[in-house]
């Protein structure tokens, strides 16, 4: 049988593997550290908003020379100031409506 190549190589069936190549496919784990998220500031829609705000051609925090972690941790604070802001006017809003 000729070797095939490309996407019709998806099709041939291919040779079996030993007990030992197949175990070493398995899954290894990151070698990365993983951090815990941070619940008490994070809010689901923050994930959408960011995606949002990704897909912006000019984007408020897009810096040379910063990367893509450092551009979401300056959305994120600027994001939970606005916050802040808006939940310390609202009480002032609500008096001036009575």
């Amino acid at each position: 049988m000729e070797s095939v190549m490309g996407i019709f190589s998806l099709f041939m069936p291919q040779k079996e593997r030993t007990s030992s190549q197949a175990a070493s496919r398995s899954f290894d784990p990151p070698t990365q550290s993983i951090q815990a998220m941070d619940t008490e500031s994070y809010v689901a829609s923050d994930e959408k908003e960011w995606l949002i705000y990704l897909s912006q051609p000019l984007r408020t925090y897009r810096k040379p020379g910063v990367t893509l972690p450092q551009e979401h941790k300056q959305w994120l604070a600027a994001r939970a100031q606005s916050r802040a802001l808006t939940a310390a006017a609202a009480p002032a809003r609500m008096a001036r409506s009575n």
